[in-house]
């Protein structure tokens, strides 16, 4: 148990912003979870309803059918949870590659 408290004080986590990077490791947790689910057949049929009523998601069936979009799904939520953990370390980066570029 010490070695743990000592390698949590040299990281510099309990420093300060502990509570943003508890906050950003559940979401990054939520995501890989969420996401893990897609890849199985109980979560693709239980989002027929959601994802064929959606105004923004309902062309995903005819294009990918009903594995294709939760697979589509499960992918983006690990890029987005990746994205997230990417965070950790660098800000900018991932800052930069969120927002679009401004040709203007």
């Amino acid at each position: 148990m010490k070695s743990l408290i000592n390698v949590l004080a040299n990281s510099g986590l309990l420093k300060k912003d502990l509570d943003y990077h508890l906050v950003r490791a559940s979401t990054v947790i939520m995501f890989f979870f969420f996401g893990y689910q897609k890849w199985f057949e109980y979560e693709a049929q239980t989002l027929i309803p959601f994802i064929s009523n959606g105004p923004l998601i309902s062309w995903m069936y005819p294009a990918l059918g009903i594995r294709g979009a939760s697979w589509f799904l499960g992918v983006s939520e690990w890029t987005f949870g990746a994205l997230i953990l990417a965070g950790f370390w660098r800000k900018q980066d991932v800052v930069r590659a969120s927002v679009p570029a401004n040709d203007a």
